[in-house]
């Protein structure tokens, strides 16, 4: 993950609640395209389960990445 990315996902998973702000929704939906290479899909806002998954997808590569600089 680029740093800037790091850095910005940090601060995401700090501010947890229960749903997600329409700039938060633009950048998980840019970053899941551009690490797991497809090309960028907005999930329907109605079926939080595909930017569920985005943001379990994303928070799995963050935290490998942070467990091997260890």
């Amino acid at each position: 993950m680029k740093r800037k990315d790091k850095l910005w996902w940090g601060v995401f998973r700090e501010n947890l609640r229960s749903t997600v702000a329409n700039d938060e929704y633009r950048t998980i939906s840019e970053m899941h395209a551009y690490y797991f290479e497809h090309a960028i899909n907005y999930p329907c806002k109605c079926n939080p389960k595909v930017i569920q998954s985005y943001i379990d997808d994303l928070n799995e590569l963050y935290l490998k990445q942070n467990d091997t600089k260890l």
